[in-house]
């Protein structure tokens, strides 16, 4: 073989083992990685489903029922400390999905929803230290799913969500868990709206998406301090300044900082990979987050432990999750 075959040959070689190379390290990352900011975690260790109920209490990330693919809503649980998920004594109430949580001072709090058939308005107070749940008094406003809940100052709100009739509501209640009671308070919101997002920092809350019975989705956005409500801009932003659409419903949600991220949920009729960062400081919204890419989904549970986010559980179309991934801003 003369010098020029030889050299060609080589040449040849050298880039059929680059392309392998560059194909094994692709598809390596595939498995692991999604984007450069999501990366999946511990998948979680039930049934998979859509449509549990949250809470973030002593550095782990709870699940607490919602609706099993041919089975129908079930009230079994589990607690995740960023390594390890780990079974929960079973919810005692009423089996539902599209509850609320929230957590005052080492006690978890779960409570409305539906089953399926009925609405519901009681509430159920977990105990992380002797892994108890105790029934607590019922919510006062009419039974629904789809509410939204947080806590703020030692009190738990709980408002907005939707009945089987598709009504809707803009009321809002705080829980004293000192005294086991409701109060209703007043609130500024221009509609009546269900499955909106909520997340806490620096102990204010922050309240805004939904869906209201139109075809355009809900674009007002506020923040509670436990005394006053303040209305910021909107979702749906064009102006001079700034350009987004953070409008969305069936959301989750987590804080890391003092930004928050909702993750993934419907814009419209769709199913939304995207990531929206709130920056309270300037009150504006970005897209440029990683999206989630890989079993974008709604009716997910999001938290954050330990500086980092995650999403779990959810459904996508006919497809519902047990999967999980964690969410590390660059």
């Amino acid at each position: 073989m003369n010098k020029k075959n030889w050299l060609l040959l080589i040449l040849v070689s050298a880039i059929a083992f680059t392309s392998f190379s560059s194909c094994s390290k692709d598809d390596d990352d595939e498995e692991t990685q999604v984007g450069t900011e999501w990366t999946r975690s511990i998948v979680y260790k039930n049934d998979p489903r859509n449509g549990a109920a949250g809470f973030t209490l002593d550095d782990k990330g709870y699940v607490i029922g919602g609706y099993v693919k041919n089975v129908g809503v079930v009230n079994d649980g589990a607690a995740f400390d960023g390594e390890t998920w780990a079974d929960i004594p079973d919810f005692p109430g009423a089996a539902r999905q599209m509850a609320v949580g929230f957590a005052i001072d080492g006690n978890g709090f779960v409570g409305t929803g539906s089953t399926g058939t009925e609405d519901l308005q009681d509430f159920y107070k977990y105990n992380a230290s002797s892994k108890q749940w105790t029934k607590i008094a019922d919510f006062p406003g009419n039974a629904r799913y789809g509410a939204v809940a947080f806590a703020v100052g030692g009190y738990g709100y709980v408002g907005l969500g939707s009945t089987k009739t598709d009504a809707k509501f803009s009321d809002f209640y705080r829980y004293d868990p000192s005294s086991d009671t409701w109060t209703e308070i007043n609130v500024p919101f221009k509609y009546k709206k269900a499955f909106a997002f909520s997340f806490i920092i620096d102990g204010k809350a922050y309240v805004g998406g939904g869906y209201s019975n139109s075809s355009s989705l809900p674009e007002d956005f506020y923040s509670f301090d436990g005394t006053e409500w303040r209305t910021l801009a909107d979702l749906d932003r064009d102006d001079d300044s700034y350009t987004y659409d953070a409008r969305k419903y069936n959301a989750a949600t987590f804080v890391l900082g003092n930004k928050g991220y909702v993750v993934s949920g419907r814009s419209g009729s769709a199913i939304s990979s995207s990531v929206f960062e709130y920056d309270p400081a300037s009150d504006t919204w970005n897209d440029e987050r990683d999206p989630l890419s890989t079993d974008a989904r709604e009716k997910g549970v999001g938290f954050a432990l330990n500086g980092v986010g995650y999403i779990t559980t959810g459904v996508n179309s006919s497809m519902i999750f047990d999967s999980t991934f964690a969410f590390r801003p660059e």
